[in-house]
């Protein structure tokens, strides 16, 4: 996996790394800037747009941020490991609970706008329960983890279509 440095065209590690952080920073000054317009606005539905797009640049960041620990190294101490798949387990529920909660909703409505809305959360609640379960299957078996497992579960886990 190295290979990805060695080529003289190429950035090297430590300019990589750079690089990411200030695209990091740079995400950091469009966040508070969303939040700020965001905040000025008495329009929900401006609003519910703006804290969409800073939303997303919020999750830029802490994809940068993997992207920068992967590239450095990708370590996992044994405390994080037990706090990582309590804090997902507890969160399985909750993420049972809200679907269970806005499939109910849907099917009382008779809203055809609401339901279809709400479909589209449901959606999303649904492919944060698969992420939530397949963080907790590579914590549990991350020190058999490898470097290439890592990657692909980030590239998964990156969906910009939310």
């Amino acid at each position: 996996m190295q290979k990805r440095f060695d080529d003289a065209m190429q950035l090297s590690k430590e300019e990589l790394i750079q690089l990411l952080k200030e695209q990091k920073d740079l995400e950091l000054v469009a966040v508070k800037s969303y939040s700020s317009f965001a905040e000025k606005s008495n329009n929900n539905v401006v609003k519910l747009l703006l804290l969409g797009v800073m939303h997303d640049s919020m999750k830029h960041t802490q994809v940068l941020d993997a992207l920068i620990s992967l590239t450095q190294s990708p370590i996992f101490g044994n405390v994080e490991q037990f706090e990582v798949t309590r804090g997902v387990e507890e969160h399985l529920k909750i993420e049972d609970e809200m679907l269970r909660k806005i499939s109910e909703i849907i099917e009382r409505t008779d809203d055809s706008e609401v339901k279809a809305i709400l479909s589209q959360i449901a959606m999303e609640e649904k492919r944060h329960h698969q992420t939530l379960l397949e963080l907790k299957e590579m914590v549990q078996k991350i020190k058999r983890v490898t470097e290439d497992e890592l990657w692909d579960y980030l590239n998964r886990w990156a969906n910009f279509s939310t």
